[in-house]
């Protein structure tokens, strides 16, 4: 029996291993931050909104830098809730959308944030984390021009 692997397979192997450790790492990250939210949550006053964009991961953020991320939060941004159930809302720059096939794709940073009934800003929830994390699952979306790929969030 032949238990020789060829160098095309150990490379793809090797990719592969190094794809899966930094997935873990960003997943042991993501679910640090979690936890420092959650222990805020029951210590600490301040609102903390997550942020993602093309060049950073998912980040837990304070309200009051989220405009580092995206200037335009809370002025000439376009927001709209991401569940029927929970008052969870998508905030973006409109100046950063792409049209392709009719469908609108988002290319710039986004801030996820909770809020009130009165509309108020409040601090996101482990389990709003959860559900970021699957609006995203759901809606990333990897698009190429020549040979450059950038994953955008599908908003249709």
């Amino acid at each position: 029996m032949n238990t020789t692997i060829d160098l095309k397979t150990a490379k793809t192997i090797e990719a592969m291993n190094q794809k899966i450790n930094h997935m873990d790492n960003a997943v042991t990250d993501f679910f640090n931050k979690m936890s420092d939210v959650l222990e805020r949550q029951f210590g600490d006053d301040e609102v903390y909104a997550a942020v993602i964009a093309p060049e950073i991961e998912l980040t837990i953020t304070p309200l009051a830098n989220v405009r580092s991320y995206l200037p335009c939060f809370d002025e000439s941004d376009s927001c709209y809730s991401i569940s029927e159930d929970v008052p969870l809302a998508l905030c973006y720059d409109p100046r950063q959308v792409i049209t392709l096939a009719g469908k609108r794709y988002l290319s710039g940073a986004v801030i996820f944030v909770r809020y009130d009934t009165d509309g108020n800003f409040v601090a996101l929830t482990t389990g709003d984390l959860y559900l970021i994390q699957c609006y995203l699952a759901e809606n990333s979306v990897p698009l190429m021009a020549g040979r450059e790929k950038m994953v955008c969030i599908c908003i249709d």
